[in-house]
């Protein structure tokens, strides 16, 4: 009995660890719970994915805390900084006709997530929160940051974001043709534009 005790000890001091990511002048403390699988990593200086080919990679957005969350497959995204060179930035698009819309509306922070299996992100892109549990289905694991924010364990990336504001722009917003012709057959109604600060990131 004293073995086990003192074997759980050790395991879970030496499996801790002290992010330090993304803007350097906000304490970013949040850790995911596959410690020993995921190292924390500074977006400003160790992301080396393009950033205009980035969400071209059927990235996952999740929303949501410890009780409910709802995740989705985006293909639209940026990244870079806003509000102050050392603050990262996440922007995402979100359709007003999509279950996720609701947990970005309702809650203040949201993970992006890449995984290396293209059916997750197919069946995440295909199927509604509305009609059951897709983490389920998909046999993935909910695991919580110190902040609160689900992310999936199987993830190779996950970038914890706070949303720092939101637009909710409408036809009258466009100043070209090529939203005006992209939304002209498009059901879900005009995307909303959530940018998130990044406060936490880890990598495989």
């Amino acid at each position: 009995m004293k073995h086990s005790v003192f074997a759980l000890l050790a395991a879970a001091i030496l499996g801790r660890f002290n992010p330090n990511t993304g803007n350097p002048d906000k304490k970013q403390d949040s850790k995911p719970a596959r410690q020993t699988e995921m190292k924390a990593f500074n977006v400003q200086k160790e992301f080396e994915a393009n950033g205009f080919t980035f969400f071209t990679e059927n990235l996952i957005l999740c929303s949501g805390d410890t009780t409910v969350n709802n995740a989705m497959t985006i293909g639209w995204g940026s990244i870079g900084n806003y509000l102050g060179h050392n603050r990262p930035a996440i922007t995402v698009y979100v359709a007003p006709a999509r279950y996720t819309y609701e947990f970005m509306e309702r809650f203040p922070r949201f993970t992006i997530m890449h995984f290396s299996d293209p059916k997750i992100a197919k069946y995440l892109g295909s199927h509604s929160g509305r009609d059951g549990d897709k983490a389920a289905a998909l046999g993935l694991h909910v695991a919580y940051t110190e902040h609160g924010t689900p992310y999936y364990t199987e993830a190779d990336l996950v970038i914890e974001c706070e949303t720092m504001t939101a637009w909710h722009q409408t036809p009258t917003d466009f100043r070209s043709d090529t939203p005006k012709k992209w939304y002209s057959d498009f059901s879900a109604g005009v995307h909303a534009i959530y940018i998130g600060e990044v406060i936490g990131a880890w990598k495989r």
